[in-house]
């Protein structure tokens, strides 16, 4: 059974389309669920590196604050006192001075412990128990500021311990500390919309977390703590967590933070995304099902269209109609087949002009060479009757008419190979650098020759960036010679002929003035539009020379561009009537890269 072009066209765009638009909601759904979970890691590593940093920036603050009390008078003199163990007295004292500095600086741990390493003083939110004051006191006593982080009574601190001396001396140490307390925990969530866990040996200390059973998944993440970023379950619910040691801690602590970020709740929005993206897959099956029928009945009418058009142009008609005024694809191939068409009947007509213009060339040379032919065969019958003899001056006259006659036909002969020039001579283009000058020279000179009944000036003129060309020197001395012939048969006496070659970027232009009878505006629309120049051969007289506005076959023109067009050039007109005309030459690529430096 015969399956119609309209039903193929709707199984293959309908089908493959449908299940394109189901590959892509999967491929969609799959892509942004990988890159949302690879942004939510990336998050959290930045999240953490954000953390360690607030830390940092804290325990640096710590650290001015006591490198600032430890160096003020009212401070370290108090500790230069002399007292007994357990002095209450002294204690009171260093508590009162203590209080001042604590209520300038706010650190939620504030101890002064003397030289025997006894704790004189504590005005802090949050009183050290023994092992961290075991921990940092040795240190300060012995002239070092150390930084650490403990567990103290249930939450984390950062400590600092920072030595005290007087006359060069240490006199105490004091001990400044700070809670990781709630406020820092929000302030990180709030800017990386990331839950964090503080655990030490395992139990939590601070949380943003609210269930317990999210808590515990975070405390089972701590013993992977410096680990990359992991996907873990609790509750019925995903999470990315990172897990690190809290920065500080000293060697062999157990003291680690924990980084959360809900994967369900980061990615719920892809649940209404794989919904609307169903309903969306729905409605563009049904879409592409409609689209596809119309697709079908726009592609069938046009294909027609382009089928009735060739096969009208086999019958040599042009005019079929063809629908130019769409803009898809069927648009571009009806615009490309008119174009085409267009060329082809260009084509077409050219051959058939060629045709008119060899008929003309034959109708033209059998009228002129009557003429010759009668010249030639009669002053033969009359000299061979030896009626004329020298030195009789009707003998020369003889001789001067045989000599004109076999002039007309030379040139007659010339025209005939022109013809066959204008398709042959730039089939294979060879070439070659010449030197500009003299070959123009050369072509000036013949035509000169030719025209010695003539008094027609000629002109030549060759800038220095253009003298040598890389050219088909040949084709190029054939085209100038038309060109030049060409100016001449239409400048009265009197008048000139110049030729001036120039740079044009990396062109040779060759430009041929005369300042003759000029071009009408019609005339250059033919000569434009043209392969030949149109003859009549009811009136065309073929001169014997370079005559005066005794125009030639037209197949000098025709010669120059297809030489111009083989260099990937063109031949320019212009002209107005009365005011002579330029025929210009332009070659690309045809001058030295060298020759224009030097010549800029």
């Amino acid at each position: 059974m015969r399956v119609g072009l309209r039903w193929k066209i709707l199984l293959l765009t309908a089908l493959p389309l449908a299940a394109l638009t189901a590959g892509s909601l999967w491929l969609v759904h799959r892509s942004v669920s990988h890159r949302a979970e690879t942004a939510l890691r990336e998050d959290l590593v930045r999240a953490a590196d954000l953390l360690e940093d607030m830390l940092a920036a804290r325990t640096g603050q710590l650290e001015a604050t006591g490198a600032v009390i430890v160096r003020d008078p009212r401070f370290f003199s108090i500790l230069t006192l002399p007292h007994a163990p357990g002095d209450a007295q002294f204690q009171a004292t260093v508590a009162g001075v203590a209080s001042d500095f604590q209520a300038l600086a706010h650190p939620d741990v504030f101890e002064v412990v003397d030289a025997r390493g006894e704790v004189v003083a504590s005005v802090g939110t949050l009183a050290l128990d023994g092992a961290a004051r075991a921990a940092l006191g040795p240190a300060g006593l012995a002239g070092r500021t150390v930084r650490r982080a403990f567990a103290v009574r249930g939450t984390h601190v950062l400590l600092v311990s920072t030595p005290v001396v007087a006359d060069r001396r240490v006199v105490g140490t004091l001990l400044l500390g700070a809670e990781v307390g709630r406020a820092l925990a929000d302030d990180l969530r709030q800017l990386t919309k990331s839950d964090v866990t503080f655990l030490s040996a395992g139990r939590v200390t601070r949380s943003t977390l609210a269930r317990p059973e999210e808590r515990a998944a975070a405390a089972a993440m701590a013993a992977r703590a410096g680990g990359p970023p992991r996907t873990i379950a609790a509750a019925g619910a995903r999470w990315i967590a990172l897990a690190r040691p809290l920065p500080l801690t000293a060697e062999g602590g157990a003291e680690v933070y924990v980084l959360q970020r809900s994967v369900d709740a980061e990615t719920a929005y892809l649940r209404e995304v794989r919904q609307q993206l169903a309903e969306f897959g729905l409605l563009a099956i049904v879409a592409i099902t409609l689209a596809s029928m119309v697709i079908a009945n726009r592609l069938v009418r046009p294909i027609r269209q382009l089928v009735t058009a060739a096969e009208a142009m086999e019958r040599n008609r042009w005019d079929a109609p063809i629908e130019l005024g769409r803009r898809d694809e069927m648009g571009e191939l009806a615009s490309q087949f008119h174009h085409m068409r267009q060329r082809q009947r260009l084509y077409v007509e050219r051959l058939e002009e060629v045709a008119r213009a060899k008929s003309e060339f034959v109708a033209v040379a059998s009228h002129e060479l009557r003429t010759p032919i009668a010249i030639v065969l009669g002053w033969r019958d009359l000299l061979g009757t030896k009626q004329v003899l020298p030195p009789d001056p009707a003998f020369d006259q003889g001789l001067e008419a045989i000599g004109h006659a076999c002039q007309l036909l030379e040139r007659i002969a010339i025209d005939a190979t022109r013809i066959a020039e204008t398709e042959h001579v730039v089939d294979e283009l060879k070439l070659e650098w010449c030197e500009v000058e003299p070959l123009l020279e050369g072509v000036m000179s013949e035509v000169s020759g030719a025209a010695r009944n003539r008094e027609v000036r000629f002109d030549l003129d060759v800038a220095r960036e253009a003298q040598r060309a890389c050219v088909a020197v040949e084709p190029l001395q054939r085209a100038m010679d038309a060109l030049v012939r060409n100016g001449v048969r239409f400048t009265p006496d009197g008048g000139s002929v110049r030729v001036l070659a120039r740079a044009e970027g990396d062109a040779l232009r060759i430009d041929v003035r005369d300042t003759g009878v000029g071009l009408s505006s019609v005339m250059r629309q033919r000569l434009a539009e043209s392969t030949f120049a149109p003859s009549d051969s009811g009136h065309h007289h073929t001169g014997r020379g370079l005559e005066f506005n005794r125009p030639g076959l037209g197949f000098g023109l025709a010669l120059a561009r297809r030489v111009a067009e083989a260099h990937h050039g063109e031949l320019r007109i212009e002209g107005e009537e009365g005011r002579g005309s330029t025929f210009t030459l332009v070659l690309p690529g045809a001058l030295e890269p060298g020759a224009l430096r030097e010549a800029a």
